[in-house]
């Protein structure tokens, strides 16, 4: 198997097995659901690279956003990149989960 297709499929199962979630099997050529990794909460679109650099488009953005609307969850984007990992969530979201944190 390809080292690129290796280290995504990694990167999906361990942040479902965080999230208490699954994997979306054929998650980029589905027609129902699209994003890599979802749970009761949250819809996450994942990338890997190995690269120093990773273009985060807003198309990007949007198509994982309305994917995770459509699917009535919160949408999360999911880098990993150089050996560390990053999540992009919108200030909308990221908002909420300080209000909540507060909360408690």
């Amino acid at each position: 198997m390809d080292r690129r297709i290796k280290s995504s499929r990694d990167q999906e199962k361990r942040l479902a097995q965080k999230l208490g979630g699954a994997t979306t099997a054929g998650s980029g050529n589905g027609w129902a659901v699209k994003n890599d990794v979802r749970n009761a909460t949250w819809s996450v679109e994942c990338k890997t690279t190995a690269a120093a650099r990773f273009s985060l488009t807003h198309r990007d953005l949007i198509n994982a956003e309305k994917n995770a609307i459509l699917d009535l969850r919160d949408m999360a984007f999911a880098i990993e990149m150089c050996g560390r990992r990053w999540v992009v969530v919108s200030e909308d979201i990221f908002l909420r989960l300080i209000a909540h944190e507060e909360d408690t």
